[in-house]
């Protein structure tokens, strides 16, 4: 591939010395995206023709393919990694009908919205192949369990069970502090053990766990998770920076569009209006946002806030329900424990 598009680059005389100029990246990019639809793609289908005709009597034979890694920075800021993502699902479906293979994709919902929102491919298409992958709060904590009984196995060769509550027994702000650190994880195991390993690394194998060390691993853990959320959500909402920080205007954790003072309001304007101006997205047709109702949709979709349904059910965005519908702006919403300040 690199060489078919290294002459290519040289028969066009694109200039590729010092990084070259936006005019030929972009190019570059027209090039491999069209090398990639036509050449690609042709070679793959003789792959597939060859595969159904050496597999079709081997009815033992399993092959499994496992993609992954498809949210890394390649291409982060540029429309073309989404072409080649496209591909990649499309080339998927290909090889459906061969038995004896099996291709699992891992692949965020921010990178799918992506492709739906470059109109590359219908949403509704895809949803029989696609399984969404959920974790509650039960799972999250037989995971920390789990690790939590192998540090200190592996530590001091223990031969008793340690739980994660075991551990974590003590309260922060008048809640066991187990519980404390799950409702701040988006439920999502790689969080959870993560924000563990913050508390952990404060103690330092010198000081006693207690709550002072559970907050202070959260600032750092809030940190982290936020510029993940940027990172994640930047090549969909290119001011996604500027509209979590927005939501510190906010300053309490249950409220409704009504709840929101005008004074509130302003402020809140006033912030997006004073962020520094991306030119470049501008040249795009990518403005920031001028209203609340958006800006309440944007933070909904990134997992910022949820629907408050009772005391004990909040409905944050998921594969199944990614946005709010017109019948929701008005309902009452949730700020994540996580991004909610003011406690």
């Amino acid at each position: 591939m690199e060489d078919n598009l290294s002459a290519k680059i040289d028969v066009l005389g694109i200039n590729v010395e010092g990084g070259g100029s936006s005019e030929s990246m972009r190019k570059i990019q027209t090039e491999t995206s069209s090398y990639v639809s036509k050449e690609l793609i042709r070679k793959q289908k003789e792959l597939i023709k060859l595969i159904e005709k050496e597999l079709s009597d081997s009815s033992q034979i399993r092959i499994i393919f496992s993609i992954d890694d498809l949210d890394k920075s390649w291409l982060s800021t540029s429309e073309i990694r989404y072409d080649f993502i496209n591909a990649l699902l499309e080339a998927f479906k290909e090889l459906l009908d061969i038995k004896s293979v099996k291709i699992l994709i891992s692949i965020r919902t921010d990178i799918l919205i992506g492709i739906y929102k470059n109109n590359l491919r219908q949403s509704e298409k895809d949803q029989s192949l696609i399984y969404p992958v959920y974790w509650n709060k039960k799972e999250i904590r037989e995971i920390l369990d789990l690790r939590i009984d192998y540090l200190v196995k592996n530590k001091y060769r223990s031969s008793q069970k340690v739980t994660f509550s075991d551990v974590f027994n003590f309260n922060v702000n008048g809640v066991s502090a187990d519980v404390y650190i799950i409702e701040r994880t988006m439920l999502r195991p790689r969080d959870a053990i993560d924000f563990v390993n913050l508390c952990l690394a404060e103690c330092d194998g010198n000081i006693e766990l207690n709550s002072s060390i559970i907050l202070e691993a959260e600032e750092k853990f809030y940190s982290k998770r936020k510029q993940a959320l940027c990172h994640e959500w930047k090549s969909i909402f290119s001011y996604i920076d500027c509209y979590l920080d927005s939501l510190s205007y906010i300053k309490i954790q249950e409220f409704n569009i009504d709840d929101i003072s005008n004074h509130t309001k302003e402020e809140i304007l006033n912030h997006l209006a004073e962020y520094p101006y991306n030119y470049k997205i501008h040249n795009n047709h990518e403005e920031k946002l001028g209203n609340i109702k958006d800006l309440i949709k944007i933070w909904f979709t990134v997992g910022v806030i949820g629907i408050k349904k009772t005391d004990s059910l909040i409905i944050y965005s998921s594969f199944d329900k990614q946005e709010l519908d017109i019948t929701d702006i008005e309902k009452n919403f949730y700020i994540h424990p996580l991004f909610f300040r003011y406690n």
